[in-house]
């Protein structure tokens, strides 16, 4: 078996199928570099390992390099972990420790305290993961998710036209002035978000201190990222939100206290916990707590 970085792979086909086999999303060679070109936690990278077995690709991990923000105000480049595949046709071989190791080598080789990645309690990675000493990052993982049914068959009209970058960014700015962790973005993130159909552009919109990046399925808004300076500001894009909805509305990571307590007023149910878990791998002897402190945040569109 042979680990080369997917920049080696050549060609790069079996990927698309081994992207399709692992997660029903098939990404195109020409598709796949584009978002390599756009995202900033990949494009200086060496975007993952790859096992090749006799010209076959057998088993994939994926790498990220991620800026974060410390309680200094100071930036630290950890490591992200995403898309772990393995060709079912080589199952139970140790590919896939073989490639986290390899993973996890070049993160050290870089200087890097943590890795990081997203994965399901029920799948059976996550045991795996827990062998290789990742843990869950318990306060992460206990965000709320809210939701609300409407009646079916509304009808309504959304406000505002083509979104702003340049405006949203700032607002973003503002709204994690005073949190630390996955708060680094780069300046076109909505572009790099848009590409990898992380929330529909058609469907979001923003107002002067806030904006709401929305998808929709089965007729149910889906909340990707809902942002306010203010209550005031909430309550006047949640009343928009739910004005054109078609049947329902969902958020399943509500990160934000003050959005917390509009959404209690306005009658959403309350769900603590999800099967989704965010883990991490420390990769020196220090804690999350020393380089974060205690307003560590991540958002549901920085999740990878």
């Amino acid at each position: 078996m042979q680990i080369v970085t997917f920049h080696e792979l050549e060609p790069k086909d079996d990927f698309m199928l081994l992207m399709d086999q692992a997660f029903w999303m098939p990404v195109s060679p020409s598709k796949m570099q584009e978002l390599i070109n756009l995202d900033i936690r990949l494009r200086n990278g060496p975007v993952g390992f790859c096992a090749v077995e006799d010209d076959r690709l057998t088993g994939f991990v994926g790498v990220m390099d991620i800026p974060t923000k410390t309680v200094s105000g100071g930036e630290e480049l950890v490591g992200g972990i995403w898309c772990v595949a393995t060709n079912p046709l080589f199952a139970r071989r140790g590919i896939c420790k073989t490639l986290m190791d390899r993973a996890h080598q070049y993160f050290k080789e870089r200087g890097y305290p943590f890795s990081f990645l997203f994965t399901l309690r029920t799948i059976i990675a996550y045991n795996i993961y827990l062998k290789m000493d990742y843990v869950e990052v318990e306060r992460l993982n206990q965000y709320p998710k809210v939701y609300k049914v409407f009646g079916a068959g509304r009808v309504g009209k959304r406000i505002g036209g083509k979104l702003n970058h340049k405006k949203i960014y700032d607002i973003y700015l503002g709204f994690v002035e005073n949190k630390t962790g996955f708060v680094v973005r780069q300046k076109d993130f909505l572009r790099m978000f848009t590409a990898r159909k992380r929330f529909d552009e058609k469907k979001s919109f923003q107002t002067k201190n806030g904006y709401a990046l929305l998808s929709e399925f089965r007729n149910v808004l889906k909340i990707q990222e809902l942002v306010g300076l203010n209550q005031k500001t909430y309550d006047m894009l949640l009343e928009q939100v739910e004005a054109f909805t078609p049947d329902g509305v969902i958020d399943r990571m509500v990160t934000d206290e003050i959005l917390m307590d509009v959404y209690r007023r306005r009658g959403y149910k309350i769900q603590m916990g999800d099967d989704g878990v965010f883990m991490v791998k420390k990769l020196e002897k220090v804690e999350l707590e020393e380089i974060y402190g205690d307003a560590f945040h991540i958002g549901m569109l920085d999740s990878f």
